[in-house]
């Protein structure tokens, strides 16, 4: 589920601030807090053969997929039933999607203010993006509206342009790789924080 963004202030400012609210896709299903019998267990999650399952639903919507659990249920006195139950819907998870990339609340909540607060720009006549950043992200991807021959990053004020590295196609990339998809071009760069520009050249 997408998370929110909420209390955003101080934009324009060098203390920009907001609160991203991460929201739990599921159910605890592994015990809780309380190790009580899990109620579904793994096929909540996701069933065996990939094809049902509250994992399986978020994931097809593109939106990410946050699975709730407790120490409490996970450990089970012990006898880790939670996180046998854990490791079953990881397992089923990689089995059914090649496209997963497993992330932290951190980082997830630093994707998500970069996402929706980034001012971007885009230039047809110079095929270049502005971003202004309030926030500073390790790994932020953009869709430009046109395909490329090369793509270069460059911060504001530098002199020095990145040239990015391609790829063979989206499942590829990470920071400082582009792929063409469509007649568009994928782009994963790391975000500074403050001003910087992406330049695609046909």
């Amino acid at each position: 589920m997408a998370p929110l963004v909420q209390n955003v202030s101080g934009l324009d400012t060098d203390d920009p601030r907001c609160v991203v609210h991460v929201l739990g896709c599921t159910g605890d299903w592994t015990g809780g807090w309380d190790c009580v019998t899990p109620k579904g267990g793994a096929d909540a999650f996701i069933t065996e053969d990939g094809q049902s399952g509250r994992m399986v639903e978020v994931i097809k919507r593109g939106e990410p997929a946050i699975i709730v659990c407790h120490w409490t249920g996970i450990y089970w006195n012990g006898l880790e039933i939670g996180f046998e139950i854990f490791r079953q819907v990881v397992k089923c998870l990689h089995e059914t999607f090649d496209h997963l990339h497993w992330m932290k609340l951190s980082e997830i909540s630093r994707y998500w203010a970069a996402k929706e607060l980034t001012q971007i720009d885009w230039n047809p006549q110079s095929r270049a993006v502005a971003l202004r950043a309030p926030f500073a992200c390790e790994e932020l991807t953009l869709e430009l509206p046109v395909p490329a021959r090369a793509v270069e990053v460059r911060q504001s004020g530098g002199k020095k342009a990145d040239r990015l590295r391609q790829v063979a196609g989206d499942l590829k990339l990470e920071p400082g790789t582009w792929c063409p998809q469509n007649g568009k071009t994928l782009v994963c760069l790391k975000l500074p924080k403050g001003g910087s520009e992406v330049v695609v050249t046909a």
